[in-house]
């Protein structure tokens, strides 16, 4: 009797030990070799210069189920004309101002490199006041635009349904 009930505790002693020489094995096997801090080069952000000006377009689909309104309604036709218009007209401001955008986004990719490359972000700095200064125009027009979207949106909707179009608007805006 003593002599099974080593022999039981060896055996699982054996195993357990091998279990877990193994696991200890093969996780150094798995591992691989990392770059040091120093040659690792950090990565830029992207830049997205629609979403910096606040160029925000809106999928009727997605924002009449967020808000509540039924494609049954009286009031659906009207919000999806407002939305339409508004679209169409962000959609004229992007094409005018294409160039401009496209000339800031390079101008900001080209500073971001520098900074990367000489750890000194005076230039990144310089290159965002400098964008951001061109975009201001276009900024308060889109901002103009979005008042008057929200005007004509309060009229039409109910108080729930307000409710829930601004806190969408916001959630939008946030991303």
């Amino acid at each position: 009797m003593i002599k099974q009930v080593l022999f039981i505790f060896l055996f699982f002693s054996v195993f357990f030990a091998e279990a877990q020489y193994n696991s200890q094995f093969n996780r150094r096997q798995s591992m691989q070799p990392r770059q040091p801090r120093a040659a690792q080069q950090p990565r830029a952000p992207k830049i997205d210069v629609e979403k910096a000006v606040g160029l925000i377009f809106y999928n009727i689909e997605k924002v009449t189920k967020k808000t509540g309104i039924k494609k049954s309604s009286d009031t659906y036709p009207k919000f999806s004309s407002i939305l339409n218009s508004y679209n169409k007209e962000l959609k004229q401001i992007k094409r005018i101002n294409t160039f401009l955008f496209s000339e800031g986004k390079s101008k900001m990719e080209a500073a971001q490199k520098e900074a990367i490359k000489n750890r000194d972000y005076t230039a990144l700095q310089i290159a965002n006041k400098e964008v951001t200064e061109s975009f201001k125009p276009i900024i308060s027009t889109i901002e103009e635009k979005n008042k008057k979207l929200n005007l004509k949106i309060e009229e039409i909707l109910s108080v729930k349904q307000l409710k829930k179009w601004k806190k969408y608007n916001a959630s939008i805006k946030k991303k």
